[in-house]
């Protein structure tokens, strides 16, 4: 059965990462979520894809410039505030995430997530209804010291190596590791990839795909043919018609 996660919340009407996102792929039946952690000039999470502001909102600034009081001020296209990690905390810690560290403001992000290990059910959050999203051996290094049972989704490259070597039939070179999740896009340079023999020699080493983005209803069908274990999706309205 393949699992479904909303990718920032669903964003017809909303803004990504928002609290009207998340409510509206929890509408849809989500469970289980993805969002993006920064931090702030003054050390509080906010939850933010971008280093700037510039997408979201009339607003350019970036978020390591601002204090919470400043972000607390700005309005994004919509008129939604931005979210903050004890705002987050409070309404969805009872959901499963995958929290995507940014890289540029990791050593000050995890510096948080570890003074709010401190109460016992952020801690229990962070290591039983969280995986992780690191892009770099540092840092995903730092985040198990604080908690050696964080689950790190596989990086980047990881999960090119692996695609590459997949594809061509040669899995073991591709370093797949078992219980590992790798991320594979419907497509590399119009190839398909999302088929069932290509997922079937991620299993055979014992790991699990994510459908990375599928966009049309094809590529969603295309995943769910092929067997992938979770479809990260911006498509949220799709749930359910499968």
């Amino acid at each position: 059965m393949t699992e479904w996660i909303s990718h920032r919340g669903y964003c017809a009407d909303a803004t990504e990462n928002t609290e009207a996102a998340f409510d509206a792929a929890i509408d849809l039946g989500f469970e289980h979520l993805e969002t993006d952690l920064r931090c702030t000039r003054d050390g509080h999470i906010v939850l933010c894809h971008d280093a700037n502001l510039g997408r979201i909102s009339p607003d350019k600034w970036k978020i390591s410039d601002y204090t919470r009081r400043e972000i607390e001020q700005v309005r994004l296209f919509n008129g939604e505030p931005l979210l903050f990690f004890d705002q987050f905390l409070d309404k969805y810690q009872h959901l499963r995430w995958i929290l995507d560290i940014k890289p540029d403001s990791a050593e000050q992000t995890l510096q948080q997530l570890k003074k709010w290990q401190q109460q016992p059910e952020v801690e229990h959050f962070l290591r039983n209804r969280a995986r992780y999203l690191m892009w770099g051996s540092t840092h995903e290094e730092r985040l198990k010291s604080q908690m050696n049972d964080a689950f790190c989704l596989a990086r980047d490259k990881a999960c090119y190596r692996a695609g590459v070597a997949a594809l061509v039939g040669i899995p073991q070179l591709g370093n797949i590791q078992d219980n590992q999740y790798y991320a594979v896009p419907p497509n590399l340079k119009g190839v398909p990839l999302l088929r069932p023999k290509l997922v079937q020699r991620y299993h055979q080493k014992g790991a699990k795909v994510i459908g990375y983005l599928p966009e049309s209803v094809k590529e969603h069908e295309q995943a769910i043919k092929a067997g992938v274990d979770e479809i990260l999706t911006n498509q949220a309205q799709l749930r359910g018609t499968f």
